[in-house]
C-alpha cells in the first residue's frame, strides 16, 4: 500500500498539492498513459494516480511498457 500524495492530473501534466490524499493506494496494473498507474484505494475506489505521486518504495512495481503520448483522462486527488 502506497500513500498518495495530493495532485491535480490534467490528462498530460501532473501538479503535487500539499498534504496526502485521505486513502491510500495498492497497484493494480499500469494504464496506457506514461506513468500514470490504475490502483485500488482503500476508501473502496479504483483511481488512476501518477506514479510520481505514490509515497514509498516503487522498485518491485512491474516495469510500464512503451508508450507514446497520450493524453489521458484527467484526474485528481
Amino acid at each position: 500500500m502506497f500513500e498518495v500524495e495530493n495532485f491535480i492530473y490534467n490528462g498530460f501534466s501532473v501538479m503535487s498539492k500539499p498534504g496526502n490524499a485521505k486513502y491510500t493506494a495498492e497497484f493494480i496494473k499500469w494504464t496506457n498513459d506514461p506513468g500514470i498507474a490504475l490502483c485500488k484505494c482503500s476508501d473502496g475506489n479504483i483511481r488512476n494516480i501518477p506514479s510520481c505521486c505514490l509515497k514509498g518504495n516503487l522498485d518491485n512495481l512491474p516495469k510500464q511498457e512503451k508508450t507514446g503520448v497520450i493524453f489521458g483522462e484527467s484526474c485528481n486527488s
